[in-house]
């Protein structure tokens, strides 16, 4: 794979894992340029991280050495941002969500058809260790035909650490619009599209106290449902429950499971990319249960820790979708990180939020394929 120039557009608190991490991780993409409405915020984030360019939004896109675009500003400029970056000549790939609405994802989507470019999407996360593990033991049929999921992001919101969670409340916000496209994402990606959705939901406090950062004290008046509990069945007929929540404090509810006809699979954290996957047998099961001699009463721990089949760079990683785009722009294949399963993902979300406003089941009117999986054995730093 020839080198691929990427620009970094948006310098906030995200902006320095990808950049961390395609430095570290990911050689042939090369970061030309860092730019930001604050020009000094960009010109301060090239020197830190020895980028050679650091600058505006216009003078980055003018630049005809950079070829692909990584967008990080907050999602509500997404969908204009993203069609800026294309209508200059560039390919892009988008933090998530992919864009605010269906119709935004499918306006960028139809430009860069027009234009004869590529769009890829956050979270890239289903590509790592972890979840291209749980792929692999889906496929070669470790838990049998998967029956049913439960997905829970229970957490106290972004207040305790975030320096500026403000937009994280604000109207058409929320838990499901931030932490949702993980959990869709791996869905799609290990058991494919979605095909219905309900839900409810709630605001558990309707101020939030800020606890860290330069705005630790003052208070956020919240616009937006801080908690949704919902279910989704899939085009399979795999039925999923779910909770997204930022108003718990505790809970020891699974993060992530899938249960089939054989055995259960444990899913390590959608949000990170390294992990290690736990099956759960039925004959294992049946042994502790039925069997009583001395060699089954020695283990009673009726689960299996599998080992990560592909290259363990960290738990919390990022740029993996970017070197898949950029692969894909050298080569010519279809993305993994690909535009139609971001569409797909907002769907879902905002699908279950007019579920929750309008007490009623939402079809969905989108669909996706299961991108197609890391060969085992692939190196760091290749797709």
């Amino acid at each position: 794979m020839r080198n691929v120039n990427v620009g970094i557009l948006g310098c906030g608190v995200i902006s320095n894992t990808y950049i961390r991490d395609i430095k570290r991780f990911y050689p042939s993409l090369h970061l030309a340029a860092c730019a930001d409405v604050n020009v000094e915020l960009a010109r301060s984030h090239a020197e830190k991280y020895q980028v050679p360019a650091g600058c505006s939004v216009e003078e980055m896109l003018a630049m005809e050495e950079v070829e692909l675009v990584v967008n990080l500003t907050p999602p509500q400029f997404h969908t204009e941002l993203n069609k800026k970056i294309l209508l200059a000549g560039k390919h892009v790939f988008c933090e998530k969500p992919f864009a605010p609405t269906v119709a935004g994802a499918r306006e960028v989507m139809a430009l860069a058809d027009e234009k004869g470019l590529l769009v890829g999407s956050a979270p890239d996360t289903f590509l790592g260790s972890s979840l291209q593990t749980c792929r692999k033991i889906l496929d070669d049929g470790w838990i049998g035909r998967p029956l049913y999921v439960t997905a829970n992001m229970m957490s106290n919101g972004v207040e305790t650490w975030h320096p500026a969670p403000g937009n994280f409340y604000r109207r058409g916000a929320g838990p499901l619009y931030d932490m949702g496209p993980y959990y869709f994402t791996a869905l799609a990606a290990l058991l494919g599209p979605v095909k219905r959705v309900s839900a409810f939901s709630g605001t558990g406090f309707p101020v939030r106290r800020i606890y860290a950062g330069p705005l630790k004290g003052q208070e956020i008046q919240v616009e937006t449902p801080t908690h949704y509990s919902g279910t989704a069945e899939l085009a399979s007929g795999v039925i999923v429950s779910m909770n997204i929540s930022f108003d718990i404090w505790h809970s020891n509810l699974p993060m992530f499971e899938i249960y089939g006809t054989e055995g259960t699979l444990e899913v390590p954290d959608p949000n990170m990319s390294g992990g290690r996957p736990k099956v759960y047998r039925k004959e294992r099961t049946l042994d502790v249960l039925y069997d009583d001699s001395e060699e089954t009463k020695a283990r009673q721990n009726i689960s299996v820790e599998l080992p990560e089949l592909y290259p363990h760079i960290g738990e919390y990683t990022r740029g993996i979708g970017v070197l898949d785009l950029a692969d894909s722009i050298v080569s010519g294949r279809k993305p993994r990180v690909n535009a139609e399963m971001a569409c797909h993902v907002i769907e879902a979300i905002t699908g279950m939020m007019e579920s929750a406003r309008d007490k009623k089941v939402y079809e969905m009117k989108t669909a996706c394929e299961r991108p197609e999986p890391v060969r085992t054995g692939t190196p760091v730093g290749r797709i």
